[in-house]
């Protein structure tokens, strides 16, 4: 089972790349891609054409991103959203659902991800 890999918008904190790395997954962030000044399309687009899952804190646009580009015929490896939480919470939330998980699984879907109990 091939892990997803990871884009994080630009909203999402530095800290949960570094947590998720050291977790053993594959993350980089909208700074390190050099993509900050992106729309959320160009982010979704970059995040698609880099085979990677974007997870992003930015829920409403990015449904919407991801629901524009199903209609139009595209495809990306899928959009997980999520409220902001603190780095901790979201890192062992995401680590948990990324374990379980292929990125086949995620292909064009997008994720709505809640904090484990």
């Amino acid at each position: 089972m091939a892990r997803p890999r990871l884009y994080l918008d630009e909203d999402v904190y530095q800290g949960v790349a570094l947590g998720l790395r050291r977790r053993g997954f594959d993350a980089i962030t909208t700074l390190e891609a050099g993509q900050s000044a992106a729309s959320d399309e160009e982010q979704l687009a970059f995040a698609a054409a880099a085979g990677r899952c974007l997870f992003t804190f930015n829920r409403g646009h990015f449904a919407a991103a991801h629901s524009r580009l199903i209609d139009e015929g595209g495809h990306h490896a899928g959009v997980i959203v999520c409220r902001q939480l603190d780095v901790g919470t979201i890192v062992r939330t995401l680590a948990a659902f990324l374990s379980t998980h292929s990125a086949e699984e995620l292909r064009d879907q997008l994720v709505w991800l809640s904090p484990q109990g």
